[in-house]
């Protein structure tokens, strides 16, 4: 920001705003969540998911708060800091929400807390939700844990995720087996075929669906699930056991969008570009980051193009960077007297290899 703004300051005026400055990240995740709620008309009987994961940003040196080593699944181990990450989604569009940094605990001091813990104290409990909207907490079987979802159930929200193969279920004749051993009973014919569509995608499944009890939970719709006969089943549950297994396929799917939304916020609109080394600066700078993807969805839903599918934030971006170098450009032209060029100005643009 300092160095592409006409009325730069310098770059300690605007880390004084990232980390000393008196104003409340958590209130403006809040803010941005109500302004995206009434963008997407959200009402009684809605469903809002909120999807949570994390993610890993690696750094160099040791002066960074946080930063550590940590596993990435995609990478190995990298030198970085280590976020909890949510979005919410409703009615097809979701925004990125929160990201809440993990410090591992012989680097944090006595109030080391879990990701799961983050997760909740930091995210899922304090959001506002307008009355009458089913949350719908998200996750995948890493997070899995009875604690993390009754203290969900006791907030009177619901529980999607997934399941791992040795987590016990207890079924109707109550005994108690893993669930790997449960969806051994099932034969071929139990099975039925399971239609979805997530992402503009038609996708098929075979599932047998069955409540069940869980430890310390309660009853939960389980969904055991293969893409073909001969593939390993997946198993997962959410806590509303009235959903059918193609509304409980959907809403994990939906997952995904979570990772969409780290890769389009870091590659678009440099989520993980910070320069900063207080862990409060740098939640701060990530919640500015979300709210601009947020401000930029709200200007596309508030003005859609009928003619067009809706755009990603990544084409939301370019077509606005597109139009200031186009009235860069045309500023350019009128200050030395110089005529437009054939074609016009996006003519020319395009031929600079310039997106429009």
């Amino acid at each position: 920001m300092s160095n592409n703004h006409k009325d730069k300051k310098s770059s300690s005026s605007y880390n004084w705003f990232l980390k000393d400055a008196k104003w409340d990240a958590d209130e403006v995740a809040q803010r941005k969540a109500e302004l995206f709620f009434n963008a997407i008309n959200l009402k009684e009987n809605d469903r809002l998911l909120l999807i949570i994961d994390d993610t890993y940003n690696t750094k160099k040196g040791k002066h960074t708060e946080g930063v550590g080593r940590f596993y990435d699944h995609s990478k190995g181990y990298i030198w970085g800091n280590n976020f909890v990450t949510s979005v919410l989604q409703s009615n097809g569009v979701f925004i990125p929400h929160k990201a809440k940094m993990y410090v591992k605990k012989d680097e944090a001091d006595e109030d080391f807390r879990t990701k799961i813990q983050i997760a909740f104290e930091d995210i899922i409990e304090p959001l506002g939700v307008p009355d009458g909207v089913e949350l719908m907490i998200v996750f995948d079987s890493w997070w899995f844990s009875s604690h993390f979802i009754t203290d969900c159930r006791e907030l009177d929200y619901h529980v999607t995720c997934q399941l791992k193969s040795d987590k016990l279920v207890v079924p109707d004749d109550g005994t108690a087996l893993q669930v790997a051993d449960y969806a051994n009973k099932f034969n071929t014919d139990d099975y039925k075929i399971t239609r979805i569509e997530v992402r503009g995608k038609k996708k098929r499944y075979l599932t047998v669906e069955r409540i069940v009890k869980l430890d310390k939970i309660g009853d939960v719709k389980l969904i055991i699930s293969k893409r073909r006969r001969d593939t390993d089943p997946r198993y997962y549950i959410s806590t509303n056991t009235n959903l059918t297994g193609a509304e409980i396929l959907s809403i994990y799917e939906d997952r995904w969008n979570i990772e969409t939304a780290h890769r389009e916020a870091n590659q678009k609109l440099g989520f993980k570009d910070y320069q900063l080394r207080s862990k409060k600066a740098i939640e701060r700078f990530i919640q500015l980051v979300f709210s601009i993807w947020t401000g930029l969805l709200i200007l596309e839903l508030n003005n859609p193009d009928e003619s067009r599918k809706p755009k990603t934030i990544g084409e939301m971006v370019d077509e606005i960077r597109a139009e200031g170098i186009v009235e860069l450009v045309k500023n350019i032209l009128e200050y030395f007297n110089l005529p437009i060029p054939d074609g016009g100005l996006l003519y020319l643009i395009r031929e600079m290899g310039i997106k429009t």
